[in-house]
């Protein structure tokens, strides 16, 4: 979903293949079970729906150690409220340990509304992380947590 928004206006939409199953079922690609059960992906949707966050895009979703993680910054505002001024959002590597690591900081331009607004890649490279197989970037909006966003991404150690 937040995909298709980076690519306004020339991606006006993205749909879900199915929103809910109508009947109980072994097994489908909906976001609500039946009856009225929210799957963990429903969350994930509608947090990328927000008229408002900051977001990354990445290459993949699977990386190794040694590997440098690479993922660009953005804005992505939907609004047609007031504009809100420069923002300042920080990119943080949250590691299986619950260590972080602050990986930078954008002070974006001042934001119109209903504009997207690209910003800097960052680079890591991944250290070693024992017996994990996930880690996260957190983005963090100052002085507007609702803006904020968590992405999970797969880890493996080299061989």
């Amino acid at each position: 979903y937040e995909e298709a928004r980076r690519q306004k206006p020339h991606c006006s939409m993205a749909l879900c293949w199915m929103f809910n199953e109508p009947w109980p079922t072994a097994a489908n690609n909906s976001i609500i079970s039946w009856p009225d059960h929210p799957k963990p992906s429903f969350e994930a949707v509608a947090a990328a729906c927000r008229p408002r966050l900051a977001s990354a895009s990445f290459p993949k979703f699977a990386w190794t150690s040694g590997e440098t993680l690479s993922f660009r910054l953005w804005w992505l505002d939907d609004t047609f409220e007031h504009a809100i001024g420069s923002l300042e959002i920080k990119a943080f590597l949250l590691a299986p340990n619950g260590e972080r690591t602050q990986l930078g900081t954008w002070k974006t331009p001042p934001t119109r509304d209903n504009t997207n607004l690209s910003g800097p890649d960052l680079h890591v490279t991944l250290p070693v992380w024992r017996g994990a197989d996930w880690f996260s970037i957190q983005l963090w909006v100052s002085g507007h947590d609702d803006w904020n966003s968590t992405y999970t991404l797969a880890y493996r150690i080299s061989r």
